[in-house]
């Protein structure tokens, strides 16, 4: 239903053009450029460029200048099969609320629905800012953020959050989306693998 990916500084100007349908040739074969005219923006517009904005967002929170550390998060919520179509647009508004709210209006820097691939998908981009007890202020630490609990959460969170708006999508049974089943599974194995090997870094 849902799955998720973390970007270092040097991926991050990629993930912007892939999801802007910026890049020339993108690598993506199953985008329908003649229906790419129906994706739309949920973020906010500030007046900048998403990327412009990551970096003055990432200016003003404390980061450690190692080239591994994880500035930039991407959610990609996909349309469940059983939701009818006339939902799908207050369906990815509620969703793209739920995360802003989750983590921040701030820290989200690009929020699309693309319309354009085989089944309708929320990405939902943005800084993973967490209090910074050691220096005061805040800071950029996806590990602190994106915990075991926080992925094993996600997906119950978001189906309440729904239900409670009375949208009846499938989140945690929808196993006809990829998304849940295999590709999310296969993130928090590797997530737990990446957790036991920077058990003792700070970020």
């Amino acid at each position: 239903m849902a799955s998720l990916k973390k970007f270092t500084h040097s991926a991050v100007v990629n993930q912007y053009r892939h999801v802007l349908r910026e890049a020339l040739k993108p690598a993506n074969t199953d985008i329908d450029a003649t229906l790419s005219h129906l994706n739309y923006l949920l973020s906010p517009d500030r007046g900048l460029h998403p990327y412009s904005y990551y970096l003055k967002r990432k200016g003003q929170v404390y980061c450690f200048g190692r080239d591994n550390v994880n500035t930039l998060v991407g959610w990609v919520v996909t349309a469940p099969r059983n939701l009818p179509i006339e939902q799908y647009q207050r369906f990815f508004q509620e969703v793209y609320l739920f995360l802003a709210n989750r983590y921040g209006l701030d820290n989200t820097t690009l929020a699309v629905v693309h319309q354009d691939e085989s089944q309708p998908h929320l990405h939902f981009l943005f800084i993973p800012v967490v209090p910074d007890l050691k220096r005061g202020g805040e800071k950029v630490c996806a590990n602190d953020l994106i915990t075991r609990d926080e992925l094993r959460n996600f997906h119950p969170a978001l189906q309440k959050h729904l239900k409670g708006l009375g949208i009846q999508a499938n989140i945690l049974n929808d196993k006809d989306t990829y998304s849940r089943s295999a590709k999310t599974h296969r993130h928090e194995r590797k997530f737990e693998q990446i957790l036991r090997k920077v058990r003792d870094e700070k970020c």
